[in-house]
């Protein structure tokens, strides 16, 4: 026994005693007293390797973690020949991605203390991390056959199970050690995100709820239950979980990801573009580059976004959501082929994932051999007892299969139970819709239009094309985008965020903040519109922005920029609704899951349009009807060309052969000729169309 003595208190004690001591007060939480302690032995034994090991692990778990690793080497320095600390050592340089020591101080433990289970298993974390899953599996193992129920080991197992898309193995995992002690919170917390990933997110929250209960400080069990608020669509819930996990851990990449899916998802681009750089600023993660791809691609920045695409698959050639994300960038560049080739890929990643077989329906035609049919029927056997995120996807790949089979009767009651399981989870009033729609008409007046006009941006270069969505706007930006001096941005983002800026206190946005803009005001935003729009293009002198919403705002436009081209675009209602319906939306048109609120929100467009000839002068917006121009293509051309102030371009009689970026839900259609097989679609689904033909009411043509 050591002879010095110390004084912790009223009481003398070895340095054996004083250590003992010290882990005691570690073990119960008193931080300071163990750390002044050990600083006494240290002083009096600087030898004492045990001591420097338990100062490290303090430091550790105080989040010291590069101090921890130091003095872990000065344990290690002071007595070389034990295992534990090479173990330890090696799960700290871990932790800070130092992977190459991680592995040789594993190596060194394994060798040292054969039979230590954690040796063996904190070995196979580093192999797990460096990406050698069997090296990482073979650990794994290795410590269970020292310890059959050593929980870690069969933890990790589950993670390893994870990463090769084994899911349902990894959930086995995680249900065996909860099994074996049902408060290790580690399994309990992957066990939920796995459900996530299953498209299961119910199933997840109800296990990571439980999770954050018994652990209030878990910053990853926050950031899980962030995704699977994210998937059920509840945005509000998901932010504030990401923001928890941030705040409880700075640096959290993850989180940071998933507050850009957030904002990505309710169409804050801007928001979401700056989560995402933080990300990166952390640490550079495939996954978030292709998150990245994804919202350039939304703000119609295409080669930015394939730029993004590429950085992620090659940091990671087998990431799904690269594939799925690069396989759209290509269908909106016209590039099918590839596209299915990307789809197909991601595919193969990950066979039971929907989504690449719901975009392969999306990027060719069904026909009844295909072997995407034969499996998405397949799956439709189980559809009734599958996650319902998962089975909603399914209901509108098959929606689409059916139809393009010209199985109609098939195809149509997916598409509505696919909208009722799309509608349960998003907020949509369609009272509130109305009241925006009445706000337009009462804001917008004559007299108040008249006091504020003579201000805005004089710039030329802006052609809208708005109206409702699904009817025909993409054809008719297109035909435009195929002369030589206009450049298609497709769907912007822009317009209706500038002028929904608010003002006022309290704050209001559109349309009420119209009272309290002034001829500045519209200058400024006119000049910021135009500015964000020239960055698609710099040099082209026209450039369209083909977002159909904008439509709320052509009182705006004609204010703000007085000079800018707007097209109106119409279509049969019942055709435009019926589109809207049996497309699952990226994001928003949250009015298209239920088909009396679409008839109510169709009703709600007619007025606002209504409106618009009303208090606008003649000739401030053009309007044509979508079957004109599939019917009388060349002569409605050249009039949408002559309003545009355009010459004539035999190339706008060819929109399909245009090579551009187009992002909508009619990617594929246009890059067909123009036809006219849409024209009264909507009679084959006429039975089931009660609930739309009510509320449509008179707008319901020849009927």
């Amino acid at each position: 026994m050591t002879t010095a003595e110390f004084t912790p208190g009223q009481r003398k004690v070895s340095v054996d005693q004083a250590f003992k001591l010290a882990a005691e007060h570690h073990a119960a939480g008193r931080r300071a007293q163990a750390e002044a302690l050990l600083s006494q032995i240290l002083k009096t034994e600087p030898r004492h390797a045990f001591a420097w090991q338990l100062l490290a692990i303090l430091a550790h778990e105080a989040g010291q973690t590069a101090q921890a690793i130091e003095l872990m080497g000065k344990a290690i320095q002071n007595h070389p020949m034990v295992g534990q600390f090479y173990a330890n050592r090696g799960e700290m340089c871990r932790l800070v991605d130092n992977l190459d020591q991680a592995l040789s101080d594993g190596q060194q433990a394994v060798k040292l203390d054969p039979k230590s289970p954690i040796a063996h298993s904190n070995l196979g974390i580093a192999w797990y991390h460096k990406g050698e899953l069997e090296k990482a599996e073979a650990c794994q193992k290795q410590a269970l056959q020292l310890d059959p129920n050593y929980l870690p080991a069969l933890n990790n197992l589950g993670s390893i199970c994870r990463d090769r898309k084994d899911r349902e193995g990894a959930v086995a995992m995680y249900r065996k050690v909860l099994a074996l002690r049902p408060d290790f919170i580690e399994s309990a917390n992957n066990l939920g995100a796995v459900l996530v990933e299953m498209e299961d997110p119910e199933a997840g929250l109800k296990v990571l709820v439980d999770v954050i209960r018994a652990r209030p400080n878990y910053a990853e069990a926050h950031c899980n239950i962030g995704n699977a608020f994210l998937a059920l669509e509840n945005f509000e819930k998901a932010d504030l979980a990401f923001q928890n996990a941030i705040r409880l851990t700075p640096d959290y990449v993850e989180a940071y990801e998933g507050l850009a899916r957030c904002a990505q998802e309710q169409r804050n681009l801007s928001a979401a573009e700056e989560h995402a750089n933080k990300a990166l600023a952390i640490k550079a993660r495939p996954a978030t580059y292709s998150l990245l791809g994804g919202i350039y691609s939304e703000q119609s920045f295409p080669e930015k976004a394939a730029e993004a695409y590429d950085k992620a698959l090659e940091m990671n050639p087998e990431l799904v959501s690269a594939w799925l994300g690069k396989g759209h960038l290509l269908m909106e560049m016209g590039r099918m082929d590839a596209a299915e080739q990307s789809f197909q890929r991601a595919l193969q990643l990950d066979p039971e994932n929907i989504a690449p077989r719901l975009s392969l329906t999306q990027v060719r035609k069904t026909k009844a051999d295909d072997e995407n049919f034969a499996a998405l029927e397949k799956s439709a056997q189980d559809i009734g007892t599958m996650p319902a995120t998962k089975a909603l996807s399914l209901h509108f790949a098959l929606g689409k299969a059916y139809e393009d089979l010209k199985r109609h009767d098939e195809a149509f009651p997916h598409f509505i139970e696919g909208c009722r399981l799309k509608r349960e989870r998003i907020d949509y009033n369609a009272e509130n819709n109305q009241l925006i729609a009445q706000n337009i008409c009462k804001t917008f007046s004559p007299e108040r239009i008249e006091s504020l006009r003579g201000a805005g941006s004089d710039s030329r270069a802006p052609i809208f094309v708005l109206g409702m969505p699904r009817s025909g706007t993409t054809l008719t930006e297109t035909i435009i985008a195929s002369h030589p001096d206009v450049y298609g941005a497709g769907e912007l983002p822009d317009l209706l965020q500038i002028i929904g800026q608010t003002a006022g206190e309290p704050p209001v946005g559109y349309p009420l903040n119209l009272p309290l803009l002034t001829k500045a005001d519209l200058t400024r935003m006119g000049t910021q519109y135009v500015e964000q729009l020239m960055q698609r293009a710099p040099s082209s002198p026209h450039i369209t922005d083909k977002m159909p919403a904008n439509y709320l705002g052509v009182g705006m436009i004609h204010l703000m920029l007085p000079n800018a081209k707007i097209i109106h675009v119409k279509r049969n209602p019942v055709d435009t609704c019926v589109s809207g319906f049996t497309r699952l939306f990226n994001k928003s048109q949250h009015q298209s899951y239920n088909l009396r609120e679409l008839g109510r929100y169709y009703r709600d467009y007619l007025t606002i349009m209504a409106h618009w000839r009303q208090v606008l002068p003649t000739g401030s917006f053009y309007e044509i009807q979508y079957e004109d121009l599939v019917a009388n293509q060349e002569e409605e051309s050249r009039k949408l060309i002559a309003f545009c102030g355009l010459e004539w371009n035999e190339a706008c009689l060819d929109p399909h052969k245009t090579e551009r970026n187009v992002k909508t839900a009619s990617v594929t259609q246009v890059r067909q000729p123009v036809y006219k097989s849409s024209v009264e679609r909507w009679r084959v689904y006429e039975k089931f169309l009660g609930p739309l033909l009510e509320e449509l009411g008179d707008a319901v043509p020849n009927r």
